[in-house]
């Protein structure tokens, strides 16, 4: 998912990839990766079932076929996976409905002591392994 102009998605996104850009993905990056899903998912669709069939009428979807998770909102325009930008009054108005439903749910999961320990860790291992990296490869 990604929101544009929202600290959280944002915040949410960079839990995702705590990965070293130039170190390998550790099992506990997949892990905290799965864990915040499984904690995404646990509520159900982000959009409910009226919101999921406009979304899929407007985008061009199969009838049931989008799960309502997997979204991208940039500037207040949803644009679909097939590349079609949805900018009208009746795609805005679920926005302003659906994006504070969202975020309390984003909110929620990100507040869930497990996964901030399972955040610090990533990011322990991951800043340990970037300092590795970084003595690795000094000059001196």
């Amino acid at each position: 998912m990604r929101v544009s102009g929202r600290p959280l998605f944002v915040a949410m996104l960079a839990a995702l990839v705590l990965i070293p850009a130039v170190g390998k993905a550790a099992p506990e990056d997949a892990a905290l990766d799965r864990m915040i899903d499984r904690e995404l998912h646990a509520g159900g669709p982000f959009f409910t079932a009226p919101e999921r069939a406009l979304v899929e009428r407007k985008c061009g979807y199969a009838p049931g076929s989008w799960s309502g998770f997997n979204v991208n909102i940039t500037n207040n325009v949803l644009v679909c996976s097939n590349g079609r930008r949805i900018d009208d009054a009746e795609m805005r108005a679920v926005l302003r409905v659906a994006e504070p439903r969202i975020s309390r749910r984003v909110e929620a999961v990100m507040r869930n002591p497990e996964i901030t320990a399972a955040i610090d860790r990533v990011a322990d291992a991951a800043t340990a392994q970037a300092l590795r990296e970084l003595r690795a490869n000094r000059d001196d």
